[in-house]
């Protein structure tokens, strides 16, 4: 959470930050697309490590550096690793593979730092489906999901490769999951706390629409 409130601060620090020339947010959108890795620490990290993220989202400028958009995303976390785990939440000791899914909803701001660089940091919440894949035989396997609500904090910095808007895309997030503490929500089982964490690093691309 600390990292969320920390994430709202750089925003308001974007807004008093003076511009550089011609920055202006207001009426255009943004598309992108990411892909990188996603960890944990502490309980989540001891029972699946790290795995891989897919992103696609959108933002439609408000104000000159303030923008409103949604994102959704998927966190690959692969097969667990305790076994012990395994058996206590399904009863056979074959490896869980986790997958948690999220729809948020976007606060975004921006500054531009130099005529191609740009910053900017975003905050927000939405829903966490928690997804486990469980084994149930040689071709097909079972499946537990549970949906929970979370917030999230971060930023990243974008290189324009076109006047048209294209640009390279480099980011982190901070995703905070208030995952519960039922027996069949998996977060909770192999962590056993009732609020789970985790971080993603991307990279990737963004489209602006509308004129410079």
């Amino acid at each position: 959470m600390k990292f969320v409130t920390a994430t709202m601060a750089l925003m308001l620090g974007l807004f008093l930050a003076r511009p550089a020339p011609a920055q202006d947010f207001k009426g255009r959108d943004i598309f992108g697309a990411r892909v990188g890795t996603v960890f944990s620490t502490m309980e989540l990290d001891d029972a699946f490590g790290r795995g891989s993220e897919l992103e696609i989202f959108f933002v439609g400028g408000v104000t000159s550096w303030f923008g409103i958009g949604a994102a959704i995303s998927s966190h690959n976390f692969g097969k667990s690793k305790d076994l012990l785990k395994d058996q206590e939440f399904t009863g056979i000791p074959q490896p869980v593979s986790l997958m948690i899914y999220s729809v948020t909803m976007t606060l975004y701001g921006q500054r531009r730092l130099a005529d191609r660089f740009t910053a900017a940091a975003e905050s927000g919440g939405g829903l966490y489906m928690t997804s486990a894949s469980i084994p149930a035989g040689v071709f097909l396997e079972g499946r537990i999901t549970k949906n929970q609500p979370g917030v999230y904090g971060g930023a990243s910095l974008s290189y324009r490769l076109t006047d048209g808007g294209f640009s390279l895309n480099l980011g982190g997030k901070f995703h905070y999951i208030f995952s519960g503490d039922h027996r069949r929500q998996a977060l909770y089982v192999y962590t056993e706390r009732d609020r789970t964490h985790f971080f993603q690093v991307t990279a990737g691309v963004t489209m602006f629409t509308g004129n410079r």
